[in-house]
């Protein structure tokens, strides 16, 4: 995805924020082709073990996404007054909602009964039904809105302050509710529920992540305990997960989700790593901006072709899904960006791509 990409007059663009991209997309097509199958697989097998493992590594991808917006939108270098906001990047991001919510609408439709009736109320499901993975769109319209207002927060807070509000994002927003689920299940013990503190759980904590890690930076040591808790965090989710699962018999992704502090650890290092490496390194490499430019139309247009698999009654579990999985997130992810980069040659297509 594209999410606030920005270039320079000599159209050098961040090599960081180009790989990122290219790599949060493909983590999500692969966290989506190994969930269509981990749902309905019996939780006492050997194959849910091994899409449990596989989806434990995949939960990045989002919170990736939004810190790269975080790091461009609300980067000093770059206006973004509330009529820029208004009249060019929230007009795209409605385009893409209606275009995109209606298709997905209609597929379903097609795929689902075929009856005329339901084609008349198709748009009608754009506002209460639209499809799974279009709810990231949503959320990359507020973050747009209120980026104006944050980037009078950024531009005169000190790094201190800024850090803080993250921290309480963290504390508040992630720990303290996953500490809370924990107690619950394990000892039946809930924490009286506004301790949470509920306005801090929102994604503008990891935009703000992303534009603190991008334009202050880490030390050494700080990266070194960022990447030790990152892979401590990724054992804790793939251990709960895999715990309560088995316990209720059924798939359980709480540990796995956006607002859990495993997942929100995991995302600050792989993109605190990948900004350090490049951390003064700009690209023209015209291949790599061209696919990274493909990763919005990538994300939008893969779930068809997981449907695709499902409708040709193939199953990700066979031969093996430790096998078979990986390989179809790389034939989804391969056909997506084919699709995508034929379609963008078309006058008009890119705005929806």
């Amino acid at each position: 995805m594209q999410t606030g990409a920005q270039q320079n007059p000599q159209g050098h663009r961040e090599k960081y924020a180009e790989w990122l991209r290219i790599i949060a997309a493909f983590t999500v097509v692969f966290q989506h082709t190994v969930t269509s199958a981990w749902y309905d697989t019996p939780v006492s097998t050997p194959d849910f073990f091994v899409l449990t493992f596989l989806n434990s590594l995949t939960r990045f991808g989002v919170g990736v996404f939004i810190m790269i917006s975080g790091a461009f939108m609300l980067s000093p270098n770059y206006e973004q007054p509330p009529r820029k906001i208004l009249t060019q990047k929230l007009p795209r991001i409605l385009i893409l909602i209606l275009t995109w919510g209606l298709l997905y609408g209609f597929i379903n439709v097609i795929c689902q009964s075929g009856d005329w009736v339901d084609y008349i109320s198709t748009p009608i499901t754009l506002f209460t039904r639209p499809a799974t993975h279009l709810w990231f769109l949503y959320t990359l319209a507020g973050l747009y809105l209120i980026t104006p207002a944050l980037r009078v927060f950024t531009k005169n807070a000190s790094p201190h302050m800024v850090l803080y509000v993250i921290a309480l994002f963290f504390a508040f927003g992630l720990v303290l509710p996953t500490a809370n689920h924990l107690l619950y299940k394990l000892e039946h013990i809930s924490i009286y529920k506004n301790i949470g503190i509920q306005g801090t759980t929102t994604f503008a904590g990891f935009y703000l992540s992303g534009f603190y890690i991008a334009h202050y930076g880490l030390g050494q040591k700080a990266r070194k305990i960022l990447y030790s808790l990152a892979a401590i965090s990724w054992f804790i989710s793939f251990f709960y997960s895999t715990y309560f699962s088995l316990a209720r018999s059924a798939p359980n992704e709480y540990f796995f989700g956006n607002f859990r502090p495993m997942t929100f650890l995991i995302a600050a290092a792989i993109f605190c790593y990948f900004r350090t490496k490049y951390s003064a390194t700009t690209t023209v490499d015209s291949r790599l901006i061209d696919i990274s430019k493909c990763m919005l139309g990538v994300y939008l247009i893969h779930p068809m072709f997981i449907k695709i698999f499902y409708g040709l009654h193939l199953s990700m579990l066979i031969p093996h899904p430790i096998v078979t999985a990986p390989l179809m997130a790389v034939v989804f992810f391969g056909l997506s960006l084919y699709i995508v980069r034929l379609f963008r040659k078309i006058p008009g297509i890119r705005k929806i791509l």
